[in-house]
Formats: structure tokens, C-alpha cells, sequence
């Protein structure tokens, strides 16, 4: 039994992503600011300068949802996590417990 081809409109398509990428850049523009480094044991450790931060949205609950930086998206695995209150103090490494 063979399944049906399923149809997408890609003019919706493109406009849903349009309107996500429209509101990660409104998050990183005036959300809480976060910053990310890609962890030594992540298999992207190798993308960027190597413990540079750069700034980053959590766009989703998906496995991807970390957004930014120089690969675009990562889990939350691979990635520390620092959150900036104020731009004359260094930025606060956000820790979880197990």
C-alpha cells in the first residue's frame, strides 16, 4: 500500500519562516540577551573561533531550538549558556542541575 504524496504550499512555507526569522531577530534585538559557546564535547565544537561567545535565542522546544551563532542552530547539549544583565558586567554562565 502505497501512501499518498503530500502537498505543501510553499508560498505558506516560506512565509512561516519568514515570520520566525523575523521574530528570533526581534528577540536577539530587544529579548533578554543570551550568549552561547559551543561545548569542547560537542560535535560542532570545531564551527567559530573556539570559546567565543555569540549571541543566540532559544527559538523552540525542538532539539534545534538554540539559534545563532556560526552553525545557525544547536541542541541545548551543545551549547554553555550566559545570560548578559548589563554591558559593563561580564556575562553570567547559566548552569542546570542534573
Amino acid at each position: 500500500m502505497t501512501t499518498p504524496l503530500r502537498n505543501i504550499d510553499m508560498d505558506a512555507a516560506r512565509k512561516q519562516l519568514a515570520a520566525h526569522e523575523a521574530r528570533c531577530e526581534t528577540l536577539l534585538g530587544s529579548g533578554q540577551r543570551l550568549l552561547a559557546r559551543i561545548r569542547p564535547s560537542s560535535k560542532y565544537f570545531g564551527q567559530g573561533e573556539e570559546g567565543k561567545l555569540f549571541p543566540i535565542v532559544v527559538a523552540s522546544k525542538g532539539e534545534y531550538g538554540i539559534v545563532g551563532g556560526p552553525g545557525g542552530q544547536y541542541r541545548l547539549r551543545d551549547v554553555d549558556l550566559f545570560a548578559v544583565f548589563a554591558d559593563d558586567v561580564e556575562p553570567i554562565q547559566i548552569t542546570f542541575e542534573s
